[in-house]
């Protein structure tokens, strides 16, 4: 009998607040991944048993083939486990973590030393951006970017007191079809809208500038361009600020909302179910601290 081994991978918030693109946070919120050498085969319980592909198209499956041939590994045959708790196509990085569960497969199948930066390297690559793949592998808060070939990751130190409460809707909006509502190009202006809160929210999360993170978080580059697609979007975000949260922005491309606080997060959770309700908007909340941990290998 072949040993099996499992793969935790968590969840994480992208494109965090005034951070298009590059600043994301790592969830402690986990799929887990069984997997062996064996006759293909894949199964999946909990969240998407019955919406993701689970043929060789899964996005599990065609990460480790890409990364085995980035390895120059041979392909071996797999049975793999999901059990899944990252929502869907919702904004809490479901993609990004089956990319890092294909790639770690590869290097695990393979018995190669499991070498983060060089993940992140893979995962980046297959994303195309690096604000998912990045917390979700080095855990915390991270800023990541692209120069020439290679891409760099960055931990911002943040307040371990600070907890994240998400609103995940069953409005579907398809990654692809978000970007595709974003402009080419932008305003001086509005770059320098960014430049100047995205400056902010960093120091922000170094010192505990608790008042400043609702600045911080504004956006000209992607949310005005998204929000119009997510029923609710102002009359949640507001329930959640009347509610005591710090801030609160569009996680990943939506429909997710989330609001980052340090308190008072099942009253803020509370209302902002109520918020959706009225307007009979169907979606579940969740409650989840800062992960300080990436995904990892249980041998």
């Amino acid at each position: 009998m072949k040993k099996v081994k499992k793969i935790m991978v968590p969840a994480s918030s992208a494109n965090l607040g005034s951070g298009f693109d590059s600043i994301g946070l790592c969830l402690d919120l986990w799929n887990e991944i069984e997997f062996h050498q064996s006759k293909f085969n894949i199964n999946i319980t909990g969240v998407g048993s019955e919406t993701i592909s689970k043929d060789k198209n899964n996005l599990i499956y065609q990460s480790y083939l890409k990364t085995s041939e980035i390895l120059n590994t041979q392909k071996i045959d797999l049975s793999i486990n999901c059990i899944n708790s990252i929502p869907i196509s919702g904004g809490l990085g479901s993609s990004s973590s089956a990319v890092i569960a294909g790639i770690l497969i590869a290097f695990s199948i393979n018995q190669i030393e499991i070498d983060k930066n060089k993940i992140y390297q893979i995962a980046s690559q297959i994303e195309g951006h690096p604000d998912n793949v990045g917390p979700a592998i080095f855990g915390g808060i991270t800023i990541g970017f692209k120069d020439k070939n290679d891409w760099h990751i960055n931990q911002i130190p943040f307040p371990k007191d600070l907890i994240i409460v998400s609103f995940v809707s069953n409005q579907k909006i398809l990654t692809e079809y978000s970007r595709k509502q974003l402009p080419d190009n932008i305003s001086r202006k509005d770059a320098v809208y960014n430049i100047s809160r995205v400056a902010t929210l960093v120091n922000s999360l170094n010192n505990s500038h608790y008042k400043d993170l609702k600045y911080s978080v504004q956006d000209a580059i992607h949310e005005q361009y998204r929000i119009d697609s997510i029923k609710g979007y102002k009359l949640i975000s507001d329930a959640a600020m009347n509610a005591g949260a710090l801030a609160t922005y569009l996680s990943g491309s939506g429909p997710t909302i989330s609001a980052i606080t340090n308190n008072k997060e099942v009253t803020i959770n509370y209302e902002m179910l109520e918020a959706a309700a009225r307007l009979n908007i169907e979606g579940k909340g969740f409650i989840h601290n800062i992960s300080y941990k990436g995904a990892y290998i249980i041998e």
